[in-house]
C-alpha cells in the first residue's frame, strides 16, 4: 500500500519562472533568451531537490541539488554574458559543484562523514582548475602538484570508506530480551 507523502512539486516552479520570464520579455525589463531560461529552470529543479533532500534526509538529493543548482547557476551566468565558459572553467565547476554537493550531505549528517574527505578534494581540484583559468596561478605550478598528488586523494577517500564501513559493524541491532515470563493475550 503506498502512503500519502508531501512534496513539492517542480511544475509550478516551471510555470512560475516561464511566466515570470514572458512578462518581462513583453515589459522591456529583462531578456536574455530561452538558453537562460532553461537554466533557470534547472536551478529551481535543484532548488527542489535540495529541499526535499534536507526534509527527507536523502544524501543523494541533496548532493544532486547541489549540483544541479551549482551548475545551473554556471551556465546561467554564460548565458547572460557575465561569465565566459572556457573548457577549464566548466570542469572547474563541475568540480566545485560535486565537492559543494557532498560537503552539504555532510552538513545535513555528521555521521557521513566519509563524504566530506571527497568533497574537500573536489573543491581543491576545482580550486586549482579555477585558479590557474583566471591566471591567479601559473599553469606551470598547479600541473606537476596534482598530477604527482592525485593518488594521495584516492588513499584518503579509499581509507575514509574502510574506517566508515568497520566502525558501522560495531553498530548492529540487537534483538530485544528474551522476558522470563509469559505475555498475557489479550481477549
Amino acid at each position: 500500500m503506498r502512503t500519502h507523502q508531501s512534496r513539492i512539486a517542480w511544475f509550478p516552479f516551471a510555470l512560475i519562472i516561464v511566466g515570470a520570464a514572458l512578462l518581462a520579455r513583453r515589459f522591456h525589463v529583462a531578456w536574455a533568451g530561452w538558453p537562460a531560461l532553461f537554466w533557470l529552470l534547472v536551478i529551481a529543479w535543484g532548488s527542489v531537490k535540495l529541499y526535499n533532500g534536507f526534509v527527507w534526509r536523502s544524501r543523494g538529493r541533496i548532493v544532486w541539488g547541489v549540483i544541479w543548482v551549482v551548475v545551473g547557476g554556471m551556465f546561467l551566468l554564460g548565458a547572460v554574458d557575465e561569465l565566459f565558459l572556457s573548457p577549464g572553467i566548466v570542469v572547474g565547476g563541475i568540480f566545485l559543484a560535486c565537492g559543494a554537493g557532498l560537503i552539504a550531505a555532510f552538513a545535513r549528517n555528521v555521521r557521513d562523514w566519509h563524504l566530506a574527505v571527497p568533497g574537500v578534494l573536489c573543491l581543491l581540484v576545482s580550486g586549482a582548475v579555477l585558479s590557474t583559468e583566471t591566471g591567479w596561478l601559473s599553469e606551470r605550478a598547479v600541473v606537476p602538484v596534482v598530477s604527482t598528488w592525485w593518488p594521495a586523494g584516492l588513499i584518503l577517500f579509499g581509507a575514509a570508506l574502510l574506517v566508515h564501513a568497520l566502525a558501522g559493524r560495531g553498530e548492529g541491532v540487537s534483538a530485544p530480551p528474551a522476558s522470563s515470563s509469559p505475555t498475557p493475550h489479550p481477549r
